[in-house]
């Protein structure tokens, strides 16, 4: 499903993304993980077109917990919209 340019890999229940999932955003990051009501939602890691990655619990679309108390870059990620993508997770908007 494309869905405001990017596109979702992955599992519904009740016709929202949930479950586990690869989401490709516009930018060409890519979130790998769960998803709950189409945000991100339990383990998942996002890979920036840099090569870098940012591994982490997310909880409503929010990254809560990072493994090992700080985010794990493979990379330096110089680019200002990867961590914008990081601190604005959510996706989606829940549909009524």
């Amino acid at each position: 499903m494309e869905y405001t340019g990017s596109k979702y890999i992955g599992e519904y229940v009740d016709g929202r993304m949930e479950g586990k999932a690869k989401y490709i955003l516009p930018t060409e990051t890519i979130y790998v993980g769960e998803m709950k009501d189409g945000m991100f939602h339990g383990e998942g890691t996002l890979y920036f077109p840099s090569g870098s990655q940012y591994d982490a619990i997310w909880e409503n679309g929010l990254a809560i917990k990072v493994w090992l108390n700080s985010p794990i870059w493979t990379h330096l990620e110089k680019s200002p919209r990867a961590i914008t993508i990081v601190e604005t997770a959510s996706i989606t908007q829940s549909r009524g």
